[in-house]
């Protein structure tokens, strides 16, 4: 009798360039390399044309999907197409949902819903949280938001008896009265999904796939998830690897690919549990350290550069929320979440003042992207959140706030001046003048 596996692809590419067009020719790469088109073209590309959007559950953030339209409009096409029936949700960008505000949480996760339902005309069931980084105030905004679920690692859950998760699928009951339910992927078949050699797709399933099918209970269901770019971008000729895999070696031993969205599960099906707080996949250490602070996931480096990085960004948002409510009204974030594809995809703000509010606001949050803070040194990302940041102050001018940019700006500027980076004489500053005078 065969039985449903989920294999789940994440999608993901923070933004490249600003887009201000005093801006926009900036790169963020050190060698002036645009990675999503050449990511595109080895792992994209290739897994669109295979068809394996067809057969996988994934997410896309909206971030890498604009650039797609871009680079790309046929392959975008396929991936938004494929969405209706493959696709879960996203928060639209990349920052580590519990380091926000509420109101933060609300505006990017309903941009992301908004923007799902643009696509496919419905809304999306499952979320992928951004590193999986959740606490239950960010659970609640996604319940309130019409999402059933979302997907983490094992280690995040607690059953109702103190114990692990063991991979189940569980309810999770949150104080707002309403409940969701967390899936746990399968961290070890996640693991050699992502790292394995990809030399042979049935050797692969023999090895892995039939011990683990053979070791859990006949009702549950196994899900396994990995980055996108694992299949042709790190590994060349992974998308074959993947369509066989997923084609006739998982079908061989009577395991079938299927979207989590289609999983049919009752209440009884379901354990009982609670999520640990503040916990992420990728960072072992707790209070999602490894993103404002100082962890072992630097691999004994200097990350002495993290805590004051991610408050001058933390600053920066909080001010520029300030300003817009005081422009806009309480209600603001309303209008950020509903305008926030079109501002972010058509930036053009000459002569709109509201517009040049709101995407102020965008770029402040887009500023937070987990990317910079997640590797060790601040070269890899962080040049990313520094020029979003800056753009988030030319928005400022362009809504007629011109002294209001320039003092948050000073403040802002020192805050940048004494981060200084390990082994360097560079600080935040000078990195982002350095970018602004190429």
């Amino acid at each position: 009798m065969g039985r449903e596996i989920v294999i789940g692809l994440h999608f993901y590419q923070p933004p490249r360039e600003a887009v201000h067009p005093l801006l926009s020719k900036i790169s963020t790469d050190p060698e002036g390399k645009n990675w999503t088109e050449i990511i595109d073209h080895q792992c994209y590309e290739p897994l669109a044309a295979e068809g394996v959007l067809e057969k996988v559950t994934f997410d896309i953030y909206q971030s890498l999907l604009i650039q797609l339209e871009k680079i790309s409009p046929e392959t975008a096409a396929i991936y938004k197409k494929s969405m209706m029936e493959n696709g879960v949700g996203e928060s639209f960008i990349h920052p580590i949902l519990p380091d926000l505000s509420k109101v933060d949480k609300e505006i990017i996760i309903s941009a992301g819903v908004n923007r799902f339902k643009e696509i496919t005309g419905q809304n999306p069931k499952i979320f992928w949280p951004p590193e999986t980084a959740i606490d239950t105030e960010t659970l609640e905004v996604l319940s309130e938001n019409g999402y059933e679920g979302f997907v983490c690692a094992p280690e995040q859950i607690i059953q109702q008896d103190g114990g692990n998760s063991d991979n189940r699928p569980t309810m999770i009951g949150l104080p707002n009265g309403k409940r969701i339910v967390a899936y746990p992927f399968d961290r070890t078949i996640s693991s050699l999904l992502a790292f394995d050699p990809k030399q042979n797709a049935d050797v692969f399933t023999q090895n892995y796939l039939r011990p683990k099918r053979d070791s859990i209970a006949s009702n549950q269901v196994i899900i396994a998830w990995t980055d996108a770019e694992t299949f042709g971008h790190h590994y060349k000729n992974g998308d074959k690897f993947l369509d066989y895999f997923l084609d006739s070696s998982l079908p061989s031993i009577g395991l079938y690919p299927t979207s989590i969205n289609k999983l049919n599960f009752t209440d009884k099906t379901f354990s009982c549990g609670k999520i640990r707080e503040r916990s992420a996949w990728s960072c072992p250490h707790g209070n999602l350290i490894r993103w404002s602070g100082s962890c072992d996931c630097g691999w004994g480096e200097d990350t002495s550069w993290k805590q004051p990085f991610s408050q001058s960004m933390d600053f920066l948002n909080a001010e520029v929320s300030k300003i817009i409510q005081k422009e806009l009204g309480q209600r603001y974030w309303e209008f950020t979440a509903n305008k926030f594809y079109e501002n972010y995809a058509h930036p053009e703000t000459v002569n709109n003042p509201q517009k040049a509010l709101i995407s102020a606001k965008i770029s402040s949050l887009i500023a937070k992207t987990s990317c910079a803070t997640f590797f060790s040194s601040p070269e890899v990302s962080g040049k990313i959140n520094l020029l979003y940041a800056y753009q988030s102050l030319l928005y400022l001018k362009d809504a007629g706030l011109e002294t209001v940019s320039n003092d948050l700006g000073k403040n802002f500027f020192e805050k940048l001046s004494k981060i200084i980076y390990p082994n360097s004489e560079e600080t935040a500053l000078t990195t982002l003048q350095d970018m602004l005078e190429a």
